[in-house]
């Protein structure tokens, strides 16, 4: 994913949250989990970061929802099993809250966003998300 492209999720994604008055930190990320954009928004505390960037991780890795993820955590999935082995040792948040980017090849990263509800924090990932 290039930059340009993370800007404009970063760009939707950021007046999303605005628009519904949450400070969140969102984070996107290229397909191998490897940050491309960071911004915060507003006063939240720190460990937002992670969570945010943790949570697009897992996104882009899979191509799926992290809320996806966490339901497969929650359910004592073997494919979750497999996946956790993978990123182990990496930011890794099987937490509601991001969603892959995609183009016209596949998935290409993922946006992950914390410190709202999961419900909202996935709402302003979709929008940066949709954005493109």
């Amino acid at each position: 994913m290039d930059k340009d492209t993370a800007r404009k999720a970063m760009a939707a994604a950021g007046a999303k949250a605005t628009e519904m008055a949450k400070p969140v930190c969102i984070a996107i990320v290229d397909i191998s989990g490897s940050m491309v954009l960071f911004e915060r928004f507003g006063n939240v505390p720190s460990y937002t970061a992670a969570i945010a960037e943790g949570k697009a991780t897992g996104s882009a890795f899979t191509g799926r929802d992290s809320a996806m993820l966490e339901k497969m955590a929650a359910d004592g999935s073997p494919v979750y099993d497999a996946i956790e082995e993978q990123l182990m040792g990496r930011r890794f948040v099987p937490r509601q809250g991001a969603v892959p980017i995609t183009d016209a090849t596949g998935v290409i990263g993922a946006i992950g966003v914390s410190g709202a509800s999961s419900q909202e924090d996935e709402d302003i990932a979709r929008a940066g998300a949709s954005a493109l």
